[in-house]
């Protein structure tokens, strides 16, 4: 080939790499817009979506993973996450295909307020004061219930496999005892999940096994923010409320905000979340448009009721409204050391809000149920880390189905990390 050959050749190579980076990097920036539903059909996996409507009208969707006759896993999100949470970074790293590829029958929720799958409601609309006004206690007192209700009606009608998933089984008096659900969550659905198995004893029969990621309880001295920070944050939910604005995040909020406040979005990340396990990719959650949004004043303000309280309690509405609602001045405390279904903890060194004081502070008020509290094996791992982190498949989900898979087996070690 001619000196004028080779530069020609080197050229049309130049613009072939820059095409493919270009197309590349686009396709990358075009995920962080996907929802739940578009990376279901990019991977061609097979789902169904389920739509569930709760006790007090709200219609929630739910997407399934379907394993007919397989271990039914529910995987629930935290405060303003989604079912996103579990497929984000893709069929090699996210913990619901994961589990669908070992086998299992992967039922995602979406929860009350969620950006697009909770936002239906029976009478109310999402643009309504009312039908934002719902905190942890009513996910885990109408959604939850709903959705495992539905999951076990789904089920039992397919018939049972070899996997032990569908049919369930009977009782002493031959009642029809639906088949038990494994549950995996995340943050504030540790709060749901409290919730659920108070109000509602009979699930401390229906699900076999907790899994709580980064887990919330008792705040009071047990995070690492202090009032500055709490004040803050109610500043801007009062302010959000004054201008009627009732979802206190909308989607592309934190993505549009961090954007333009960099330096000011690390700050109050490092201070409410905790130092990532990369912090060069601190700030990778809010690149997503989807991931983290949504959020009543009302989860806010609970959450702060009980960091301010030092115990698990209900809403707090005042002492009239108490007094109509509780039948005393007081919120009431959710009575925790009831619960009976088995749980595992996770807990991130470096998360500011689910600490290893906080939740070994959960383990020490639930000796009866808690099976084994482990750490996550990196010196820095903060609270969106067990979503987002590039490490996650070896550093939590692994351990994660492993630990499952020992409890199945009748051999999960107790073991206190």
């Amino acid at each position: 080939m001619s000196g004028l050959g080779w530069i020609v050749a080197i050229k049309v190579m130049l613009i072939v790499c820059a095409i493919c980076k270009n197309t590349t990097s686009s396709q990358a920036e075009s995920r962080y817009k996907w929802t739940t539903l578009d990376w279901l059909e990019a991977q061609n996996v097979s789902h169904e979506l389920h739509n569930v409507t709760t006790a007090d009208g709200y219609q929630l969707q739910v997407q399934r993973l379907p394993r007919l006759g397989a271990k039914p896993v529910l995987l629930v999100h935290g405060l303003l996450g989604s079912s996103l949470g579990w497929v984000c970074l893709g069929p090699e790293r996210s913990l619901a295909f994961q589990l669908y590829h070992r086998e299992y029958d992967v039922w995602l929720a979406n929860l009350r307020g969620v950006s697009p799958y909770g936002r239906g409601h029976i009478d109310l609309t999402d643009v309504m004061a009312e039908f934002w006004r719902f905190s942890f206690h009513e996910h885990g007192a109408y959604d939850l219930p709903a959705i495992i209700d539905h999951m076990a009606e789904v089920t039992g009608g397919e018939g049972g496999g070899e996997g032990g998933g569908g049919g369930g089984g009977q009782g002493a008096s031959g009642e029809q005892i639906p088949d038990q659900v494994l549950l995996i969550g995340h943050s504030q659905a540790f709060n749901a999940f409290l919730v659920l198995c108070t109000v509602h004893p009979r699930f401390n029969q229906r699900i076999q096994l907790m899994q709580a990621l980064a887990p919330l309880a008792r705040l009071h001295r047990q995070v690492r923010f202090d009032a500055f920070q709490v004040r803050h944050l109610m500043k801007f939910v009062k302010k959000r409320q004054k201008g009627n604005k009732f979802e206190i995040f909308p989607p592309g909020y934190f993505r549009i905000t961090c954007q333009s406040k960099r330096d000011l979005c690390e700050y109050y990340t490092k201070q409410l979340v905790g130092s990532a396990q990369s912090n060069k990719k601190l700030l990778e959650a809010f690149n997503y448009e989807n991931l983290l949004q949504g959020g009543s004043d009302r989860e806010i303000k609970h959450l702060q009721q009980i960091w301010k309280s030092g115990d698990f309690i209900s809403y707090d509405f005042g002492p009239v409204e108490n007094m109509q609602i509780y039948h005393g001045v007081e919120a009431l405390t959710y009575n925790i050391s009831q619960i009976t279904v088995p749980i595992v903890l996770y807990f991130g060194e470096t998360d500011a809000i689910a600490t290893p004081e906080g939740v070994h502070g959960i383990y020490a008020r639930m000796l009866k149920s808690v099976r084994s509290v482990r750490r996550i094996n990196s010196p820095k791992f903060n609270h969106l880390d067990f979503l987002i982190s590039g490490d996650v498949k070896s550093l939590v989900n692994d351990k994660l189905i492993e630990q499952m898979e020992q409890f199945l087996e009748g051999r999960l070690p107790y073991v206190i990390e």
